[in-house]
C-alpha cells in the first residue's frame, strides 16, 4: 500500500501554524505591557495622582493577555483533537476497508452511520463494492453455463482436428477467467428461509 501523507499530521501542522500566530500575537502584546509598565514606573512619582492605579491596572491587563494565551492553546487542542476524531478516524477506517476490496475481496461493506460528506463517500464505496459483486456472480454464472455449451460442442466436433484445438484454446481462456473470478470473496449469499419459516411458524 502506498504511504501518503497522514491528514492528521498536516491539520496538525495547520492548526500550529493557527496556534503559533495567536501565541505571537499574545507574546507582543504582553510585550508592549510590559514596556508600558517599565515606562510608567519609571515617570512614577508621588506627585502624580492615580500612577499606582494605572499600574494596577497594566498589571491587570497583562495577566488577561496571558489567560487569553492560555486559553487560545487549550482550545485549539480541543477543536483540534475534536477534528481528527470527527474526520480523519473514519476515513481510516474507510481506507483500510477499501484496501481489502481493492484486494478482491468483496465481503466488505462501509457502515454509514453520518449524513456528510464522509457518509456520502462511505455509500459511494458501497455501490460501487456492490457492481463490482453484481459483475462477478454474473462472470461465474456465465463461466459455468458456458463450460457445459463447450462440453456439449466438443462432443460435437470430436472428430474435427482443428475444431478441438479451438475449443482447447477457448477452454483454457475460459480456465483463466474462472481463476480470475474465483479470487474474488464475495459477501455471503443471504440464508434461504424454509417453507415454515416463511409462514411464520
Amino acid at each position: 500500500m502506498k504511504k501518503h501523507a497522514s491528514l492528521a499530521r498536516q491539520m496538525l501542522i495547520y492548526f500550529g501554524f493557527i496556534a503559533m500566530a495567536a501565541l505571537l500575537i499574545t507574546v507582543e502584546f504582553v510585550w508592549a505591557v510590559r514596556i508600558i509598565m517599565s515606562q510608567a514606573q519609571a515617570l512614577q512619582s508621588p506627585s502624580v495622582a492615580g500612577s499606582d492605579h494605572l499600574l494596577a491596572t497594566l498589571r491587570t491587563l497583562q495577566n488577561k493577555a496571558f489567560l487569553i494565551g492560555i486559553v487560545q492553546a487549550v482550545f485549539t487542542l480541543i477543536v483540534l483533537v475534536m477534528l481528527i476524531r470527527r474526520i480523519t478516524d473514519p476515513l481510516q477506517q474507510m481506507i483500510d476497508k477499501a484496501w481489502l476490496i481493492s484486494e478482491g475481496d468483496l465481503s466488505h461493506t462501509i457502515p454509514v452511520v453520518r449524513n456528510d460528506e464522509i457518509g456520502l463517500l462511505a455509500e459511494t464505496i458501497n455501490g460501487l463494492t456492490s457492481n463490482v459483486q453484481e459483475l462477478v456472480a454474473f462472470g461465474l454464472s456465465a463461466e459455468s453455463s458456458l463450460k457445459v455449451s463447450l462440453k456439449a460442442l466438443r462432443e460435437r466436433v470430436a472428430d474435427d482436428p482443428v475444431g478441438c484445438e479451438h475449443l482447447d484454446r477457448i477452454e483454457k481462456t475460459l480456465a483463466g477467467f474462472g481463476l480470475l473470478l474465483e479470487g474474488f470473496q464475495l459477501l455471503p449469499a443471504p440464508p434461504t428461509l424454509t417453507k415454515a419459516e416463511s409462514n411464520g411458524e
